[in-house]
């Protein structure tokens, strides 16, 4: 409009040749102009690639081009702010948008995280989720709802649940990982083989029991064990010792598939250029409603067995906490009740499909490493050993009490550094102009804690004192742990410190952690994860010795979906002992 009030004006004053000649130079320079005003607009200050801002799509080909032979969104990041030395710089990845901020600083991610309140979940996350349904994930931070369904689970990270519930069913489930690996060991026959699917297994499992208790009987590993234990070292085919053996692997319960692909619509919806056109779309799909049929099958069912054992005064389930909490919230507010509603079986089923696919993840994850640096899984077995030494002189496993009651540090740095070499990058919106670092950030911008790159990864980069937000210069800081050694290393040793007394202890503090996020948003069910992992773990490593895999079958090569996933968890195990 504005190039044709011009061209109006022009051509009233000229004459007519010189006005075709206008016309043939606008309609030569109008395209060009409009591209040139499409590209990517930096924000003033803020580090760049200049080579982005020459195309209408900005970096988003060389991200495309590295995630898909890396499937590894959050390196690439990590990537970028090391290319530009900065602890903060912007990338262009969704045309005619704002660009995105990344945010390479500990200790200003971690402000933006607890205590900026103009941050909030961003926008294209929600609708990223919205398979989940009435999820309270989905609500923004200062929306009432929210804090009421969080409000829905505030028991089930007490340790009354914890211990008294999930753990005994997190030691026999890691039993039955011990049993099964040991199955597959004497049928490999020193080669090695995959468990990745075997973790998820057991993850699944452990939400079934989380959600429902006794009340459903599917399970994901019982029939794996069955199969493996049917077959005859006959069956298996011949091959070198560095051949992995594939294992058949027996279908579950289709409610148990449709939780366990469930993510899978997640993070295509998540990375989708239009989410919610795209939801609408795919759930129109055969394969998306194969799915979502059994949360509607099976789900409200479990919900009309739970409110008979909630109203029989049985309180044991989550989903039965959830209506007990919703009872009392009813009461408060003067109300009815809504227990057999939509909103239990929403928050029910999408806890059940976060919980298993990030756990799951996380146990491959430990084995990788431990792998790959036999020396601390040498100390860790006999951490575990030197903590439980009844189990140990009786020739037996040690039981969940014993485990729950042993103090062991060496253990808990073993999680938090696998913890720490897995990120997921962190992301917020900013909901009004405010400022990072010094620089102006407007409403809007999605801003990404990078973590896996200067500071967590590698040596952390300068930053201006003075730039950082009143909030992050009140706030109390530990001093940096030591960056001259290779951050890339697995350590644990990293986590540890020794009191005067000369006691060893597990310091969760000791350097910059965002594996479970921080503040009010952060992964409310770390607890039951991380007595997941600490349980099963500590079964398979008293009971196995991790040996050196093929080169082929290793690495340490993730991908990132709603949590970074390894590619590959490959073993070759040896028995360490007779129990």
């Amino acid at each position: 409009m504005a190039l044709l009030n011009i061209y109006t004006t022009l051509t009233s004053f000229l004459s007519p040749t010189a006005t075709l000649w206008l016309a043939v130079l606008l309609t030569v320079l109008g395209p060009y102009l409009l591209y040139q005003w499409l590209l990517p607009k930096p924000l003033p200050g803020i580090p760049f690639n200049m080579e982005a801002t020459k195309s209408l799509f900005g970096d988003a080909p060389a991200m495309s081009r590295e995630i898909s032979v890396t499937g590894e969104f959050s390196m690439w990041l990590a990537h970028q702010v090391e290319r530009m030395g900065e602890p903060i710089c912007q990338v262009f990845i969704r045309p005619f948008s704002k660009p995105w901020i990344l945010v390479g600083d500990f200790h200003e991610a971690q402000d933006i995280l607890m205590r900026r309140t103009e941050f909030e979940k961003p926008q294209f996350l929600i609708d990223g989720l919205l398979a989940l349904g009435d999820w309270n994930a989905r609500y923004k931070t200062n929306d009432p709802t929210f804090r009421a369904r969080r409000h829905l689970k505030q028991d089930l990270m007490a340790p009354n649940f914890l211990n008294s519930f999930m753990g005994p069913f997190l030691h026999s489930e890691g039993l039955k990982l011990v049993k099964l690996f040991e199955a597959k060991m004497k049928l490999a026959d020193g080669r090695p083989f995959s468990v990745r699917s075997d973790y998820y297994h057991a993850a699944l499992d452990t939400m079934v029991h989380y959600a429902f208790g006794g009340n459903i009987p599917d399970s994901a590993t019982d029939p794996q064990l069955e199969t493996i234990s049917n077959i005859r070292p006959s069956q298996i085919p011949p091959a070198s010792k560095d051949e992995p053996v594939v294992f058949p692997e027996t279908p579950i319960s289709p409610f148990l598939a449709a939780v366990h692909h469930a993510p899978d619509v997640l993070e295509k919806t998540t990375i989708a250029w239009a989410p919610k056109l795209s939801f609408w779309w795919w759930s129109q799909q055969p394969w998306f409603r194969k799915i979502f049929s059994q949360k509607e099958q099976v789900v409200p069912k479990q919900l009309d067995v739970a409110i008979r054992n909630f109203e029989a005064g049985e309180v044991k389930t989550a989903l039965e906490h959830h209506l007990m909490r919703e009872k009392i919230a009813a009461e408060k507010q003067g109300r009815e009740p809504l227990l057999n509603s939509h909103i239990m079986v929403d928050e029910i089923f999408a806890d059940m499909i976060a919980g298993h696919h990030t756990t799951g993840g996380s146990m491959g994850w430990v084995t990788k490493y431990l792998t790959g640096y036999p020396e601390a899984q040498s100390k860790l077995r006999d951490a575990l050993y030197s903590a439980l030494p009844e189990a140990v002189a009786e020739k037996r496993f040690p039981t969940f009490e014993e485990l729950r009651r042993a103090r062991i540090p060496y253990l808990e740095a073993v999680i938090e550094e696998t913890l720490r070499l897995t990120p997921f990058s962190m992301t917020r919106e900013a909901t009004e102009d405010t400022e990072i670092l010094g620089y102006k950030i407007p409403k809007g911008c999605q801003v990404f804690m990078v973590n896996a790159g200067p500071g967590y990864l590698s040596p952390s980069l300068p930053v201006n004192e003075n730039a950082r937000s009143p909030t992050s210069k009140a706030a109390k800081r530990r001093p940096h742990w030591d960056e001259s050694k290779d951050l890339k290393l697995f350590e644990p040793e990293r986590w540890l410190v020794t009191k005067k007394d000369g006691c060893v202890e597990f310091d969760a503090g000791a350097g910059p952690q965002l594996g479970f996020g921080m503040g009010i948003r952060q992964c409310w069910g770390r607890k039951l994860a991380h007595l997941e992992i600490r349980t099963i773990m500590a079964l398979v490593v008293w009971n196995f010795e991790f040996l050196e895999i093929p080169e082929a079958l290793g690495g340490y090569a993730g991908f990132d979906g709603i949590s970074r996933q390894p590619q590959k968890v490959y073993v070759r195990l040896r028995k360490v002992n007779s129990w």
